[in-house]
């Protein structure tokens, strides 16, 4: 495989084709831990809560936190720590909002501090060891499939 499939998204475009994969890997895994430790891990709150979980979530991630972070990782120069920055600013928001979407229960400030270090633990392992490489996968089989359509016209 070429080198320029492997790049980091290079455009606006390739930017949502591989948040797509790794959003739904995140949201996914957090949302069925959140609500196995809550105690409401049934069909109807997964179900009822994936749709605007998935549209919070990644309206957050792709229009607010990412661009956000691309600022400090390049204000600061740390791009080594882009993802831990990412998940703790993801996770510091979608710990409080979440069991208000899925359950429309509001967790007390006590419930926050003890979840906000289990979810950034778990999302950072979900995301480094298993969304960012499902979202990569996805950008190279795109960019494959883009370069042999064009070779061929």
């Amino acid at each position: 495989m070429s080198k320029i499939y492997a790049l980091p998204p290079q455009n606006m475009k390739e930017a949502f084709i591989s948040a797509i994969p790794n959003c739904t890997t995140m949201l996914l895994g957090m949302m069925t831990l959140n609500l196995w430790v809550y105690g409401h891990l049934t069909w109807g709150n997964f179900l009822g809560a994936l749709v605007p979980m998935y549209l919070t979530a990644f309206c957050l991630d792709f229009f607010i936190v990412g661009p956000l972070v691309m600022r400090i990782v390049k204000r600061f120069q740390i791009m080594k720590f882009m993802p831990l920055i990412r998940v703790g600013l993801m996770a510091g928001i979608l710990t409080g909002l979440a069991p208000v979407i899925e359950t429309g229960f509001f967790p007390n400030l006590s419930q926050y501090l003890v979840a906000l270090p289990r979810n950034y633990i778990v999302a950072l392992l979900l995301q480094v060891l298993i969304a960012y490489k499902f979202g990569v996968y996805v950008l190279v089989r795109y960019r494959m499939v883009k370069s042999s359509i064009n070779i061929s016209k």
